[in-house]
Order: C-alpha cells, then sequence, then structure tokens
C-alpha cells in the first residue's frame, strides 16, 4: 500500500459531507448524527474524527471520542459491592478517561472505509493517531466500542499491540417480516402472547399515542422523564442535555421520530427513534414509573412499535441494549458485539488482562 498520511480532526464540518458518505454509505450514524452530537454540549464528552489520506484523498475515517469509562458497568454480585466500598474512599477508581474508537450512542460502531482501498497499513495509522490524542487528551485508556463479529477479522489485529478483546453488551433486532400484527403476535410463544395480550386489554382508554418529528411543544416535559429514567438507571454512560433533544429534532429531520404517551393528557412516557430504510432504532426513552407500570407503557409502546413498523413497512426494529429478556421473549434475537480495551501503562495494562473474565455481560 502507499504511503498514507492522517490527521486528527475536532468537529465532523472539517470533513466534506461528500467523503463522509463515499466512504460511510447511508447508515443511522450519519454525518448530520455527528452534527447533532457535537452540537448537544454533553458534558465530559469531546469528539474527534481520524481521517487517513492517500495521495491527499481520504480514504478511511474513524470517529472518536473522549469521555470517562467506569470499568465496572458490566460488573454484578460481590465484585461489584468491592468496587463501590472503595470509591467511599477512592471515587474515581476503576474510572479512567478514555479515548474511544466508535459511535458514542451507536448500536454498534462503523468504520468508513474507500470501497476497494485495501486494509493494510490502517490499523497503524489509526493506532498511531489514536495514541497520539491520548497523549494530548492526558487519557490513560484507549477502548474500540462495540463494533460487530464482521468487524473483529480486522481488529483482532489490535491484541499484538496489547489490546484484550471483551465481549460487549449486545445489541437486540426484531426481524418484522409479518403481514398484520396479529401475524406478528402468532410467532411469539403461547405464555408471551397470552401475558401480551392481557396488558393490552388492561391499557387504560385514557391513553392517548401521538407521533411526530417535533416535540418542542413537549420538550420540558421530555427532559423530566428523561431525567427520572436516567436517575433509575443501573448501566448509565451518556447524559443527555436540552440542547441534544433540541438538535435531535433539527438535524436529524426526517429520520427522527417521538413517540408520545399522554395518561389523562399528561405526558407519561416517551420513546425518541430514529428511521433509516426498513429500520426503526428506539434510541432514548423517559417515564414517568408509576404511572407506566399502571398502565403496563413499556409493553403498550412495544406493540405501538412493532404495529407503526408493519404499517410502515419497516423490516427491522431495535429496541436497545439491555434489559434482554422481556426483548427476547417479544421476539427479539442478540446480535454480538465486541470491544477490545488497552492501558497506556504495561502493568495496569496486565491486570486488566487478569480482570476481563469478570466483564461478560448479563444477557438476560
Amino acid at each position: 500500500m502507499e504511503e498514507l498520511d492522517f490527521s486528527i480532526l475536532d468537529s465532523v464540518d472539517k470533513i466534506g459531507k461528500n467523503d463522509w458518505d463515499d466512504l460511510f454509505g447511508d447508515i443511522p450514524e450519519s454525518y448530520s448524527f455527528y452534527k447533532t452530537l457535537e452540537n448537544s454540549q454533553l458534558r465530559g464528552f469531546s469528539f474527534f474524527y481520524l481521517a487517513v489520506y492517500q495521495k491527499k484523498r481520504v480514504i478511511f475515517i474513524a470517529p472518536l471520542f473522549s469521555a470517562d469509562f467506569n470499568i465496572d458497568i458490566a460488573v454484578t454480585g460481590a465484585a461489584s459491592k468491592i468496587i463501590n466500598f472503595i470509591r467511599k474512599v477512592f471515587p474515581r477508581f476503576l474510572i479512567f478517561k478514555s479515548i474511544f474508537c466508535g459511535s458514542a450512542f451507536g448500536e454498534y460502531s462503523v468504520l468508513g472505509v474507500k470501497k476497494l482501498t485495501g486494509l493494510d497499513g490502517l490499523l497503524p495509522a489509526l493506532l498511531k493517531g489514536i495514541e497520539g490524542l491520548a497523549g494530548r487528551e492526558g487519557s490513560k485508556f484507549i477502548i474500540f466500542k462495540d463494533f460487530l463479529k464482521e468487524d473483529t477479522l480486522f481488529l483482532d489485529a489490535l491484541k499484538n499491540y496489547g489490546f484484550s478483546k471483551i465481549e460487549s453488551f449486545p445489541a437486540v433486532s426484531v426481524e418484522l417480516g409479518f403481514s398484520s400484527f396479529e401475524e406478528y403476535l402468532k410467532s411469539l410463544g403461547r405464555s408471551t402472547r397470552k401475558s401480551l395480550k392481557k396488558k393490552l386489554k388492561l391499557s387504560s382508554p385514557e391513553i392517548e399515542i401521538k407521533t411526530t418529528q417535533d416535540a418542542k411543544d413537549y420538550l420540558d416535559d421530555i427532559i423530566a422523564l428523561y431525567e427520572n429514567t436516567y436517575q433509575v438507571g443501573k448501566t448509565r454512560f451518556e447524559h443527555l442535555s436540552r440542547k441534544f433533544f433540541e438538535e435531535a429534532s433539527r438535524q436529524m429531520h426526517p429520520h427522527a421520530r417521538f413517540f408520545l404517551y399522554f395518561v389523562n393528557k399528561k405526558l407519561a412516557a416517551f420513546n425518541l427513534c430514529f428511521v433509516y430504510k426498513d429500520l426503526l432504532i428506539d434510541k432514548f426513552i423517559g417515564s414517568d414509573y408509576d404511572i407506566s407500570k399502571r398502565h403496563n407503557l413499556y409493553f403498550l409502546s412495544w406493540a405501538y412499535n412493532v404495529r407503526w413498523c408493519i404499517d410502515n413497512r419497516l423490516r427491522f426494529y431495535y429496541p436497545g441494549q439491555t434489559d434482554y429478556g422481556p426483548k427476547l421473549n417479544l421476539g427479539g434475537k442478540l446480535i454480538p458485539l465486541f470491544a477490545y480495551a488497552k492501558h497506556r501503562n504495561k502493568a495496569l495494562n496486565f491486570m486488566l488482562r487478569m480482570f476481563i473474565p469478570l466483564l461478560k455481560p448479563k444477557q438476560r
């Protein structure tokens, strides 16, 4: 391969949209998606892009971001209790300022590669750029986040550079090749089907559902519901800002959809979803848990999303990571994802390798 040059860019605006689309194609984590993230003023996050050039033509783009990584995100039981006890004295124990390669909030990460471009030489250039950025940002930890199994053919070479391979929280996909919601119901197990029908039947007639691309009239309530969900969540990474929801409506048009659930005319829950081709992605949620539990809004929203996909001829529904039990019972299939991690301190990196077996996420 001919000699490659690279640069680290601090804004997607410094990459031509045509170049971006040429390398990534039409995918959910689009040019507009990254503009939304950049403009959202997310606390603790900084976004970068490594561009690799051949003869001054960009042939490879890797989205990067800087953020804290809580290494116990997938640890449960006694190990979690020990970590929490130590943090009473050392609050940042096992929390590392990190450089991530991949999408901050995507269902899985994608690297942009010029078609017909060989991969030889790309990984060394990528690592050199990331190591330099980590040094400038004062980051000790480097993570390649949430890549599909087919990407590991390229990324497994990271193990030769001291990275450990980790099984990530899997994504979930529901395939909806059905002509009607009733046909979807028939595809479920008998007990699941019976339970879902019962919950939908018990839903209050006072529930009203609205779908909109612009939720500015409801933004205050959306933020309150999101904060409520964030505070009770067990698995936290990002903390979205008000600006993010404003930017999603503006930048992500026509892909963004807000599904709003009103109970007695009060907004009780919402889903922010993105629509791409034949795919609906359930991206972010917020809920008043007392009202939601009383009116089975989790299952009502699931049924509504499935109906919406079928009515709009969308074949796939991605309901998000975690909370796998109900999603698998309702027809979801796991999509394995993998990460690669390395501490820049060799001694600590050796200890990380010993800790890796504890990080396998629970899938039920």
